[in-house]
Order: C-alpha cells, then sequence, then structure tokens
C-alpha cells in the first residue's frame, strides 16, 4: 500500500509539473490578452506597411458574403481607370437581374428591366448598400459576361499570390439563389478567402483607387426607381451620423459581408497619424437579430490597437541603416511604425526586402528596399508576384529545295 501511494504522489508531481494547456487559445491562435471580438477569424494591419497588428485564424479559409464585392469593384475601379467602361455609361438589368432585386433576402435596391442605369448609379448602390445586381450589371458590363469575370476575378486573385481563392460568382451570394449563367463551381457553393487574403485584396484596392472611399464614406445612397429618388441608409453602421459611430475613430470603409454561411462580417478602416488602419472581423457570433454585433467587435479591435500601441519614429531621415558589416544604407524618409507603449526602437533589425512589402533606403546609386526582421506583429502576408512575359519568337522553318534554289540566285549578282 505505502508503494502505491508512492506511486500516486509521483504521478502527481510530474503531472503538477506539466505546462498548462490552453485549448482555447490553441484552436484560436489569437494575440494573446487581446479584444474580446468574438469571430471566427480576425486581422488589423496598417495599410500603408503592410504591419500586422492583430491576427486570429487568419489563413483559415471562410465565406466572405459580400466582401466579395470588394474585389469585383477593384475590377470595375480598373476598368473606369484604363478608359474601358465611363461613369455615364448606361446599362440596362437583364430580366434574371432585375427580377433578383424583387426578393428581399437578396437585394434592398429595387431595379426595373425595362430601366437603364448609369454606371456611377449602380456603382454606388454596390458600394454602399451592397446590391448584387448592380454588381453583376457592372460585372457584365466589364467581363461581357458574368463567368468570364468571375475568371478576371480568380486571374487578379492568383497573380496576387492567393492561390487557393474559392471565387465562383460576383456578388458573393450562395450559388443557389443565382440564375444559370451568374456562377460557376457546384450548386451550392460558396465564395471563400482567409482573412490575410481580404488583407491582400484591401490593401491592393486601398493602395491603387483610394477613391473609392469618397464612395464608402458616404451614408446614404440616393437611387431612381419608379416613384422617384429612394434614399437609402448605408449599411456600414460605424460611419459618421450613423449609430454606431465613435468620435475619433472616423471609419470611412470598407464593405460588409453577410450570408447564412458567412455570419455577419466586415472589412473596415479609419486614417489615423497619416496612416490608415484597416480592420477585418469575419462572421461574428451572437443574436442573429443583433445587427450591431460586428461593428462592436470592430470598435473593440480598434480600441485594442490604439490602446495598446504607439505610432512611433523607428528611423529618421537619412538616418543609417546597417543589416551586415558591408551593406549600410541611408533612408530616403522618416519611418514609423507601431509600438507597445514600452517598445525601444533602438532594438530594432534591419533586413532585405523579397516582396511588396519596407521602405527605400540608398547606397550611392545602389537602392535597396529594407523591412523591419523584429516589427512587433510582423507583416501582412503580401507576396510580390514577378510575371514573366515570354517573348513570342517564330519558329525557324528549313526553306525549302526552290528557295535554295532562289536565294542561290539571289545572292549570286
Amino acid at each position: 500500500m505505502k508503494q502505491f501511494f508512492k506511486k500516486l504522489l509521483i504521478v502527481f508531481a510530474v503531472l503538477l509539473s506539466l505546462p498548462v494547456f490552453n485549448l482555447q487559445t490553441a484552436q484560436a491562435e489569437s494575440t494573446p490578452g487581446g479584444p474580446d471580438l468574438n469571430t471566427t477569424a480576425a486581422l488589423a494591419f496598417d495599410e500603408k506597411s503592410g504591419q500586422l497588428l492583430y491576427s486570429q485564424n487568419a489563413d483559415k479559409k471562410v465565406a466572405i458574403g459580400s466582401i466579395t464585392k470588394v474585389v469585383t469593384l477593384y475590377l470595375v475601379t480598373k476598368a473606369i481607370h484604363e478608359g474601358n467602361l465611363k461613369w455615364t455609361d448606361k446599362i440596362k438589368p437583364t430580366q434574371a437581374q432585375a427580377e433578383m432585386t424583387q426578393h428581399d433576402e437578396l437585394t434592398n435596391v429595387s431595379l426595373d428591366a425595362n430601366k437603364e442605369y448609369t454606371v456611377q448609379q449602380l456603382y454606388q448602390a454596390a458600394w454602399i448598400v451592397s446590391s448584387n445586381s448592380a454588381a453583376m450589371m457592372l460585372a457584365q458590363k466589364v467581363g461581357g459576361t458574368e463567368i468570364n469575370f468571375i475568371k478576371l476575378m480568380r486571374k487578379t486573385l492568383k497573380s496576387w499570390g492567393i492561390k487557393d481563392a474559392e471565387i465562383d460568382n460576383v456578388s458573393g451570394l450562395n450559388n443557389s439563389y443565382l440564375y444559370k449563367g451568374m456562377y460557376l463551381g457546384k450548386t451550392d457553393s460558396e465564395n471563400k478567402l482567409s482573412a490575410n487574403d481580404i488583407a491582400i485584396v484591401s490593401k491592393h484596392i486601398l493602395d491603387q483607387y483610394p477613391e473609392v472611399l469618397k464612395t464608402t464614406s458616404q451614408p446614404e445612397l440616393t437611387f431612381p426607381s419608379n416613384e422617384g429618388d429612394k434614399i437609402y441608409k448605408s449599411l456600414n453602421l460605424l460611419l459618421k451620423g450613423n449609430r454606431d459611430y465613435q468620435e475619433g475613430y472616423e471609419f470611412d470603409g470598407l464593405k460588409t459581408g453577410t450570408t447564412k454561411q458567412a455570419g455577419d462580417s466586415f472589412v473596415g478602416t479609419f486614417p489615423i497619424h497619416n496612416t490608415r488602419i484597416v480592420t477585418i472581423v469575419m462572421d461574428v457570433k451572437g443574436e442573429a437579430n443583433d445587427k450591431d454585433k460586428r461593428f462592436r467587435a470592430t470598435q473593440n479591435l480598434a480600441h485594442y490597437i490604439l490602446d495598446n500601441y504607439d505610432y512611433r519614429t523607428a528611423l529618421k531621415k537619412n538616418q543609417q541603416v546597417t543589416f551586415s558589416k558591408k551593406e549600410k544604407y541611408k533612408t530616403y524618409r522618416e519611418v514609423k511604425v507601431w509600438m507597445p507603449h514600452d517598445f525601444n526602437p533602438n532594438s530594432f533589425l534591419y533586413e532585405k526586402s523579397t516582396g511588396n512589402l519596407g521602405f527605400n533606403v540608398a547606397q550611392g546609386k545602389k537602392q535597396a528596399k529594407l523591412i523591419i526582421k523584429n516589427l512587433p506583429g510582423g507583416y501582412i502576408q503580401y507576396p510580390q508576384v514577378k510575371h514573366a512575359i515570354k517573348k513570342i519568337v517564330p519558329k525557324k522553318t528549313k526553306p525549302s529545295f526552290w528557295e535554295n534554289i532562289g536565294n542561290f540566285f539571289k545572292h549570286l549578282f
């Protein structure tokens, strides 16, 4: 009996010496001591530098609902910039596109199959109140067909390094709600990306076409109807004048996403310290009739960042940067990053950037782009994808017998 108790005490001693395994933390993969979000996935980053400020399940692929329209409207904006589409161009909806707007669960902007709408009206409807049919009409105008446009979306995401995207339609609805010719894939498929993928998409559109914020920041939409102009409230309740607005957190975008599979999701962005924070909350849990939960989660995430980080100078202009004995550079401009309150910027280490992120430095005529190796939070996964354009050279064919005879006499005289 004494031997039994002795062994039992040894077992207890071993168990007590083992580290405690926090199952919830392991599953969530979230930042320790982070905000209360109650989300399936979340992420926050600095739009200018790509610095990652918060991450939870950022690589988990999830349904994205109408966040799909950020990709759709990126390509529409691109077409406008390239002169392939004009704001004043008019588009008439197909019968199927118009019919969809009569179903409350599919849209909130009514369209008439016998009427034409300008690109600008449809563009605003797709951004501000997430009109599915408006997005479809724009996609069809740019791609010729919605199927062609979906292929263009896939190709664009792939060129940005997002190789496992699931994009089957232009609106974000489940395919089961759509007519033939409006989707690819299975009849019940739904668009899926990870939070990090959404960060890449958001950075591309905000970097290249920041003017989209003039549209996304509008608190309401005025749209023509059979009874005259109708006013719709923006779905972004964080905008100034809307019920979830908080002073000091001046959100001006970007996109909501809601389906049964995606839950309530939101990509938010607000300017601060001459830069911009982007927040992503996916599938926020809570009561089905709680329309504010994704915006509360976004506010909690924004508060967490500003409560825990300072935006401070890491390098002054013309400051020397050394990351090896032989390579010393000077900065073109002041470099600022987000740091925890007690972080010492003198402890930063640097290395050459292999992607699109980083800051420019010079050594005489030699130039480089550097990143901070031990930056708090690190960087979003924002790969640089190089497109190798092959030069097409016609294959050389051997001359025929008669061509040889002709060439002989041609060079004889």
